[in-house]
């Protein structure tokens, strides 16, 4: 097998003609479609949360790499408050993701009808529907992952080495968003050393790469080191947060997988096995680990279904030149064509009719996975409210210790809801949830402090503090657990220990919507 990869004689040094009409009229409709919708949905409080970040930039975060946060910051700069222009930058990366699938299908020999039927394949899944319309790093990895991977099926066939250092330079960009980067590229070497090609290793090209990459990671490394490599615990951190679903990890990844992919989940899996069984494709099937693992990841390590959305545009672009080549021919043809025209026509209705009326709801969300679905339907709905109570509570005060009153938020997405929607004149906002912990705890002379979060927070704080009386509420009966239901706030006096001592007990990687 390895030989047969390694041989590229078989390999022409023609492509097919490149679909461009077809995939401007494509990547423009997008384009316009997608931007119009996007303030219609409210902030995410991941989305709410980048701002702030970006407001502290560093070389590595928590959760995250810098890159994303940076844009939050300076599109704040730009247009303050602006979902608009906060989300612009990832509808251009998920055209450029969808235009990127049909570029491979192209170099993989597809014909104008695959590289359509690649590009729609990506389109109409739920999570390329998901990812443009907020801000997240899974936009960006996505897309410069995809042209990783298109570079060096580009190498294989060319063998230009300066596609592999070009490739290193998108990998260095790639790591300051998620260190998922090195990770496909743990995979894609598995692949090259079980099939081929095995000249890879020989070349000088691809020994310059990592040392770039290398150079790339220095920084987030350091920092990481400096506060106990907390990146590397948010894979448990997530997975704790999968296993509390209502239907069991399995289960719900499993939901999940079908949510994020939708009926080209099929399509997904016809182009992992096209990749390990087409002879066309034999010469790529070095990728195959980039499918297989990370779905083998999903479903059995909890990890969240859009980890593999990195190959989507990959795998659906081997499967559109497995069933298509060059036209829409046959029963497939035919029945893949339809396909595609009804999952457009989905698309376009779901993106002009979400979110749905917030009349329609009845009963809180509570539970993560009701919460998650609840959003993505009808949007994270509630920020002002959580804001508004806040400020009262705030306005409760005594007048002479309002100047030195602090905010502890139970979560990150609480405490960057008020940083970014809140007014100038609030008191500062502390939160130790992920990323947030580490910007910082209240100063040992912070008194008194408002702690806002759920319910739960009623049996702790009085272990914290001397004396604790609620001074507010919030509960929604239509809204979401932490953001504008089972929301209180207290007004603590007399920590019983500093700040400084507590608030690395308190950090946690977890989000914790106080149910």
């Amino acid at each position: 097998m390895s030989a047969t990869i390694d041989d590229r004689s078989r390999l022409s040094d023609h492509l097919p003609p490149f679909a461009l009409r077809e995939l401007f009229i494509l990547g423009g409709g997008l384009l316009v479609l997608l931007t119009a919708r996007l303030g219609r949905y409210p902030l995410w409080g991941d989305e709410l949360y980048m701002v702030p970040a970006g407001r502290r930039l560093s070389w590595s975060y928590a959760d995250q790499g810098p890159l994303v946060p940076l844009q939050a910051y300076v599109s704040d700069l730009l247009a303050p408050g602006s979902a608009v222009v906060l989300r612009l930058p990832v509808v251009v990366l998920t055209v450029a993701t969808v235009v990127l699938a049909a570029v491979i299908a192209r170099e993989l020999g597809g014909g104008r009808a695959a590289q359509v039927v690649a590009a729609l394949g990506y389109t109409c899944t739920p999570f390329a529907v998901q990812q443009s319309a907020a801000l997240s790093t899974f936009a960006y990895d996505a897309a410069l992952t995809t042209l990783v991977c298109w570079l060096v099926i580009r190498w294989v066939r060319t063998r230009r080495d300066a596609l592999l250092i070009v490739a290193a330079l998108v990998s260095a960009v790639d790591f300051q968003v998620k260190w998922l980067i090195l990770g496909v590229w743990a995979l894609l070497g598995l692949g090259v050393l079980v099939w081929g090609p095995r000249q890879v290793l020989r070349r000088p090209a691809l020994w310059i790469g990592p040392a770039i990459v290398a150079v790339s990671t220095v920084p987030a490394l350091v920092w990481q080191a400096r506060h106990d490599w907390p990146q590397l615990a948010m894979g448990a951190a997530i997975e704790g947060e999968q296993s509390t679903m209502v239907d069991g990890r399995f289960a719900s990844a499993v939901r999940e997988l079908v949510l994020t992919t939708g009926p080209g989940g099929i399509l997904l899996l016809i182009g992992i096995w096209a990749v390990f069984r087409a002879p066309d494709l034999r010469w790529v099937r070095f990728l195959l680990p980039l499918g297989l693992l990370p779905l083998a990841a999903v479903l059995v390590a909890g990890l969240r279904p859009y980890y593999l959305g990195d190959g989507f545009a990959l795998f659906f672009a081997t499967a559109a030149v497995h069933l298509v080549g060059d036209g829409l021919r046959g029963r497939i043809g035919k029945a893949l064509g339809a396909y595609c025209a009804a999952a457009m026509v989905v698309v376009v209705a779901v993106v002009c009719v979400l979110p749905l009326p917030q009349s329609w709801l009845h009963g809180p969300a509570i539970r993560n996975g009701d919460m998650a679905i609840r959003a993505q339907f009808f949007g994270l709905r509630g920020w002002p409210q959580l804001v508004d109570t806040v400020a009262h509570a705030v306005d409760a005060v005594p007048e002479a210790e309002r100047a030195r009153v602090v905010i502890v938020r139970q979560n990150y997405w609480q405490a960057s809801a008020l940083a970014v929607l809140g007014s100038a004149d609030l008191p500062p906002v502390y939160s130790a949830s992920r990323g947030y912990g580490y910007f910082g705890s209240p100063p040992d002379s912070a008194a008194p402090v408002l702690y806002v979060g759920g319910v739960d927070l009623e049996r702790e704080l009085p272990a914290r503090f001397a004396t604790v009386a609620p001074v507010g509420r919030l509960d929604d009966p239509s809204g979401f657990q932490g953001v504008n239901y089972g929301i209180r706030v207290w007004l603590c006096s007399g920590p019983i220990r500093p700040w400084s001592q507590i608030w690395p007990e308190l950090m946690t990687l977890r989000i914790d919507h106080g149910a």
